[in-house]
């Protein structure tokens, strides 16, 4: 079996990435209009600073490719 491709278990023994919030700002038909990097350390604070971020548009949370949530306008 020399030679042949394996699925390894070399990357678990890392440490994990550190978090990289982001949130979408999203638009009433649903265009992306910006971005905002959030410097935060956990979930709980980036959900607050991501709220805080609604004004007349949605805004979704990610932290890299792993979405978190989505904050609608308030109607």
């Amino acid at each position: 079996m020399a030679g042949e491709d394996r699925i390894g278990f070399d990357g678990l023994d890392k440490p994990p990435m550190p978090p990289r919030y982001r949130a979408i700002l999203i638009g009433k038909s649903g265009e992306v209009l910006g971005m905002a990097r959030l410097n935060v350390d956990d979930d709980p604070t980036a959900i607050v600073e991501a709220k805080a971020l609604v004004n007349g548009h949605a805004v979704e949370l990610w932290d890299g490719v792993r979405f978190i949530d989505h904050f609608p306008t308030p109607d």
